[in-house]
């Protein structure tokens, strides 16, 4: 059989794009398309992005910093896993340029047992060994969020055994759960351990 992602019925994972304005959308999307990876191969493409990146930034109430318009900016990523494999990248290799890159091998990601596996998939891209991938446990008394405790401890056991702390991919809203994980006091604990906080809020960023 098959399962109809796009019935109003189906309530898994995301919810359906089956109206009219998803349709026309998708119809100016395909019309439209072109390929943007550069500035001279899609000048407005470019331009337009910049843009919408500055937009998102105001609307987020981001410092100026942030801003294209400030000296910042950001790039949209095709998809999720697109999004999470690049901010991997990037953190394994700040922290690679400083311990040397004879040690990935000890290089750990963390995240809750409600992450989305794009996460254990972009790590082993990366070079992250499956086994220093961390998908701490979570409980319904959390409504299923990552407890920073529990992150807490698993950063200074992984410190002790003479791993490297890397990367920790918080969700906002997970497709398994919709669980929301606190990332205030997430981002606290890492701070501790200088490692790279990600946000993935794919499913429900916009509702906050």
């Amino acid at each position: 059989g098959v399962t109809h992602w796009q019935s109003p019925n189906y309530f898994a994972y995301f919810p359906s794009s089956g109206s009219v304005a998803g349709f026309l959308g998708e119809m100016l999307s395909v019309g439209f398309n072109v390929v943007g990876f550069n500035w001279m191969s899609s000048p407005a493409a470019t331009e337009l992005e910049t843009i919408v990146m500055d937009w998102l930034g105001k609307m987020l109430n981001l410092p100026k910093p942030f801003l294209f318009s400030g000296g910042g900016g950001g790039v949209l990523q095709g998809t999720t896993c697109e999004g999470i494999l690049c901010t991997v990248t990037a953190a394994r290799d700040k922290v690679l340029n400083k311990i040397g890159r004879d040690r990935i091998g000890d290089l750990v990601v963390y995240c809750s047992d409600q992450t989305h596996c794009a996460l254990k998939k972009a790590a082993q891209i990366a070079g992250i060994h499956p086994d220093n991938i961390r998908a701490l446990p979570t409980h319904q008394r959390d409504a299923f969020g990552l407890c920073p405790e529990t992150l807490g401890a698993a950063l200074a056991a992984d410190v002790s055994e003479g791993l490297v702390p890397l990367y920790l991919c918080s969700t906002v809203g997970t497709t398994s759960s919709t669980a929301v994980d606190p990332l205030r006091a997430l981002c606290e604990v890492a701070a501790e351990y200088d490692i790279w906080v990600h946000v993935d809020a794919a499913y429900a960023g916009s509702a906050c």
